[in-house]
């Protein structure tokens, strides 16, 4: 009886790894191929960014903002600033530029200038401000004069330059020249300043073209 068992076992054990043998095997899922790494690249800041070259002979700047002169006391007629475009004196063949006619002679305290929107842009990655300058021989220029930056934050950096001739030439003002400003990550307006304590001679001309970040 015993024997019998062993043998109906045998055959039983047989059975279960013949239907197990016999059963058809899955398939394994195809592996995904690996994505390769995706390189970005990131656009290179350009060395120089224009913010006023005036070669339309109109409004806007190159940055879309705003500009022009102004005066301490428009009510008062014997001081103030012009500004107008002008073909004849522009640095380059084509185009136009600026010019500046100002008046500090005067018996109050007096002093004008130019103005220059930089609709908050971004200067943080730059390290100087350029723009070309030439003054007037037969109508006179200063000898020296200021320049303003300011920002968002109402910071406004000051510094004053007398690299100033009757010819064209560009004046490179690093940043770190501008006292009072810190920030440069939005930059509102450059500003020309003709002061009457400083500004000599009291009246005059000059030319202001390629106001550039560098």
């Amino acid at each position: 009886m015993a024997k019998r068992f062993i043998i109906y076992l045998g055959v039983i054990t047989l059975l279960i790894i013949f239907v197990f043998a016999c059963a058809p095997k899955k398939e394994a899922a195809p592996k995904k191929p690996s994505k390769a790494p995706v390189e970005v690249k990131i656009p290179a800041r350009p060395k120089e960014v224009m913010v006023a070259d005036f070669d339309t002979g109109s409004k806007p700047n190159n940055l879309g903002g705003d500009f022009g002169a102004w005066s301490k006391d428009p009510d008062d007629p014997s001081q103030g600033c012009q500004d107008s475009f002008t073909s004849e004196e522009k640095y380059g063949r084509e185009g136009y530029a600026i010019k500046l006619k100002y008046d500090v002679d005067s018996p109050n305290p007096a002093y004008n200038g130019f103005w220059l929107k930089l609709e908050n842009m971004d200067a943080s990655q730059y390290n100087k401000l350029v723009f070309y300058i030439k003054g007037d021989t037969e109508a006179g220029y200063p000898q020296s004069l200021k320049v303003e930056l300011k920002n968002s934050k109402g910071e406004v950096g000051k510094t004053y330059v007398s690299q100033i001739s009757g010819t064209w030439a560009p004046l490179e003002i690093p940043f770190s020249s501008f006292k009072g400003i810190k920030d440069l990550k939005s930059m509102t307006e450059f500003v020309i300043v003709f002061e009457d304590s400083v500004t000599r001679p009291k009246t005059g001309i000059i030319y202001i073209d390629n106001i550039l970040f560098y």
